[in-house]
């Protein structure tokens, strides 16, 4: 785990000589529950004659030198004592285990050295959890509680999203362990996300995100028809498309001139439109989780139908043209073929008129 300055507390007491050294580094340590934790000393150049280590006044263990050896109530077993440089290792630490250590060494000659350090043991974060008090909202209906916790020694606790930040701060384990928000009549805007964000010196930062489901809509319904109106001709094809904004998607229907046709999809295909079919058109958007229902404005649809012969359909007029065409060109074939013999004729005859012997033109005698 990575260490972090904290506090330092160092006494120095120098006795005999005048001279004054100290035995614990310039630092303060953290370490998580469940670590081991070794205090390390300056060693002074004469040997110990005692040295003893205490936590809050308590004494933890004690050295008299060679076997003499006496330890505090409930550190047999948890503390290990190294009488040749002094060091104290106390394992399987607890968060009890935060506080004040001193050491004291008394040395030939009656000189007596002495420090302090503190030692801060922290939990690790964990059960971050970030819950809203409902899974489903309505857009203007709905109101939200949105909990952020966590265990362990908290430092910090932050709580953000949609625009705002809650930040609980302070020293590790005292701070409130939980953030609420309230949310009143919720917009689409609030969905979030949400971040829950607990921290500490051991474990960094511990993360949770949520994001709330907010229903909407639908919003204004919008119609747009392709090709683009309002006059088409008979035999066209025609796509009405309604849309809107809506969570979850809206269901639509459509209506022509007001009365229902039992359509219920996003899109309406007229094929092969005829004037029957011209009108007013409108589209009904409805979510039914929200309750809420709006209607298009009325797009008009006007099919034009084809001018023909009066009180003949397409099949009977194009029967006609075809048979004229075909009396034309029989007729033609048929001058030509005449029109050469008149030609011998005359020019056998000369007392006939020659007025007699020119053909008629085909004008004349079609009409």
């Amino acid at each position: 785990m990575a260490l972090r300055v904290t506090l330092v507390v160092i006494l120095l007491t120098g006795f005999g000589l005048g001279q004054h050294q100290s035995l614990l580094p310039f630092e303060s340590t953290v370490r998580a529950v469940g670590e081991d934790m070794k205090f390390t000393i300056n060693r002074p150049s004469a040997p110990f004659k005692e040295i003893s280590w205490r936590f809050k006044s308590v004494p933890v263990i004690t050295s008299m030198g060679g076997e003499n050896i006496t330890f505090g109530p409930g550190y047999p077993g948890r503390v290990r004592l190294n009488a040749t440089t002094g060091s104290l290792e106390l394992l399987n630490l607890t968060l009890e285990d935060s506080g004040l250590y001193t050491v004291t060494t008394r040395l030939g000659g009656g000189t007596e050295l002495s420090g302090q350090t503190a030692l801060t043991v922290l939990a690790p974060i964990s059960n971050v959890s970030l819950v809203a008090s409902a899974t489903e909202l309505i857009e203007y209906h709905s109101s939200v509680n949105i909990s952020c916790t966590a265990s362990g020694s908290v430092a910090t606790l932050k709580l953000y999203g949609a625009g705002y930040t809650m930040t609980a701060t302070g020293s590790p384990g005292k701070i409130s362990s939980e953030l609420y928000s309230v949310n009143y009549r919720v917009t689409r805007r609030d969905r979030g996300p949400y971040t829950c964000e607990a921290s500490n010196a051991v474990s960094g930062a511990v993360v949770r995100t949520l994001t709330l489901n907010i229903l909407y809509g639908p919003d204004e319904a919008i119609m747009v028809a392709t090709p683009k109106g309002p006059s088409y001709h008979s035999g066209s094809d025609i796509t009405l498309s309604c849309s809107s904004e809506s969570k979850p998607a809206a269901q639509v229907q459509w209506a022509l001139n007001g009365t229902l046709l039992g359509r219920e999809r996003p899109e309406l295909r007229l094929e092969n439109v005829q004037a029957s079919q011209s009108g007013a058109y409108s589209c009904w958007a409805n979510n039914s989780k929200t309750g809420r229902n709006v209607q298009s404005d009325r797009l008009y649809v006007t099919v034009l139908e084809d001018k023909g012969v009066p009180g003949l359909s397409g099949g009977p007029i194009v029967a006609i043209v075809i048979s004229a065409l075909l009396a034309v060109a029989v007729l033609t074939a048929i001058l030509l073929i005449v029109q050469p013999f008149f030609k011998k004729r005359c020019s056998q005859d000369t007392k006939r008129d020659q007025s007699e012997c020119l053909p008629r033109s085909p004008s004349r005698t079609l009409f």
